[in-house]
């Protein structure tokens, strides 16, 4: 039995099988995307530069959105 019969047989007994396929993750598309949205090619110290700020940023968005629901929540009209 080649492997395309068998895969198509597994899947046919359970077709949730088909959300579990196994992807390759050995390329970063965020990497990807930005090198094509801004048309140049990023070293990798300047793309974890940019990754960790965005990590702070990400960060500091999510404090203060806390700290707005929690006054609104708090306020008395």
């Amino acid at each position: 039995m080649d492997i395309l019969q068998e895969t198509s047989l597994k899947l046919l007994a359970d077709p949730h099988k088909l959300k579990c396929i196994k992807k390759y993750y050995g390329e970063d598309k965020l990497k990807n995307e930005l090198e094509r949205k801004f048309n140049y090619l990023l070293t990798n110290q300047l793309y974890q530069h940019l990754i960790e700020t965005i990590r702070s940023e990400l960060i500091i968005d999510s404090v203060i959105r806390d700290i707005i629901n929690q006054v609104s929540l708090n306020h008395n009209p």
